[in-house]
C-alpha cells in the first residue's frame, strides 16, 4: 500500500495536511502527493514540482494526485509548490519543506 501525502492549497498558499511522520528517505515508489485545492485553481492545468539540491523536478497532477519523483526521495530534504495554468492566468504556491529521516 502506497502512502499519500496531503496538502491544502488556499489561493497561493499551500500547507502539509495530515501526519507527515517517520518519512524515510529512499523510498521509490511508495510516496504520492495528494492536493486539494481552493477555487481560485478551477480549470487550471496543474503541476507540482518537486525541488531537491537547487533542481526542480516537475509533475503534472491527475485528479490532484501524482508519484513524487524518486530523485527527490534520495534527500533528507526536499521542497513542494504548485503551479497552475489558463488562458492569461498563472498561479503558483509557496514551496513546502518535507524533511525525511
Amino acid at each position: 500500500m502506497k502512502r499519500i501525502l496531503k496538502f491544502k492549497v488556499e489561493g497561493q498558499t499551500m500547507q502539509k495536511d495530515g501526519d507527515f511522520s517517520g518519512l524515510v528517505r529512499g523510498s521509490v515508489g511508495y510516496l504520492s502527493a495528494q492536493f486539494n485545492f481552493s477555487s481560485e485553481w478551477n480549470g487550471c492545468k496543474i503541476a507540482a514540482s518537486f525541488w531537491a539540491n537547487g533542481k526542480e523536478y516537475a509533475v503534472m497532477l491527475r485528479h490532484g494526485m501524482c508519484e513524487i519523483p524518486p530523485e527527490v526521495l534520495m534527500h533528507s530534504r526536499f521542497y513542494v509548490q504548485c503551479t497552475g495554468m489558463k488562458q492569461g492566468f498563472l498561479i503558483k504556491t509557496n514551496k513546502t519543506l518535507i524533511r525525511q529521516d
